[in-house]
């Protein structure tokens, strides 16, 4: 049973009111969720993977039978301070736009959820997500990356020894000019 209050707090503190009338608007909030769990918080919805992405029917019972409270943001939770860093990390990346939530919510739960490599999951949202742009794909995705996959040091130290000749000869190059 999912955490509805909690959910409720989530769009509060994104100023970001959910009505059960508007497509875009549960979409996008379906896919917050998602995210926002895959990245470890609990919410305690069950997603499986639908037409426009992650999608749990449990979350959708919720905001549906508590319309009013998810519409004027209506709760007596409160997040975390490490949950609201989390959430307005997610919203930085995403700026709550429906179509990279869904992308971008898709790619993760087929990479955490499903087990799938990043090529594979790569290849099933091209495939179903067609009728976006490949911009918009890559950037989904990318947005999913920065958001759940956080680097190790090793990432780091690699990502440092490999740019660091270009970054030196860049920084030559602009002393020239």
């Amino acid at each position: 049973m999912g955490d509805w209050k909690k959910a409720v707090a989530v769009f509060k503190e994104l100023k970001y009111p959910i009505d059960c009338n508007r497509f875009e608007e549960k979409l996008a909030a379906q896919k917050i969720i998602c995210m926002l769990q895959l990245k470890g918080m609990s919410l305690n919805y069950s997603f499986r993977l639908n037409i426009r992405g992650s999608y749990s029917k449990e979350f959708t019972r919720d905001y549906y039978n508590h319309n009013y409270e998810f519409k004027n943001l209506i709760t007596d939770t409160t997040l975390s301070e490490d949950e609201k860093i989390t959430v307005h990390a997610l919203d930085n990346l995403f700026l709550k736009s429906p179509s990279l939530l869904e992308i971008g919510a898709t790619y993760a739960y087929l990479t955490e959820n499903l087990g799938k490599s990043p090529i594979e999951a790569f290849g099933i949202v091209k495939q179903e997500k067609g009728f976006y742009p490949d911009t918009k794909i890559a950037k989904g995705i990318s947005k999913a990356k920065e958001f759940l996959f956080e680097p190790t040091l090793e990432d780091l130290d690699w990502l440092k020894e490999e740019t660091g000749p270009i970054q030196r000869a860049s920084l030559k190059l602009l002393k020239g000019f």
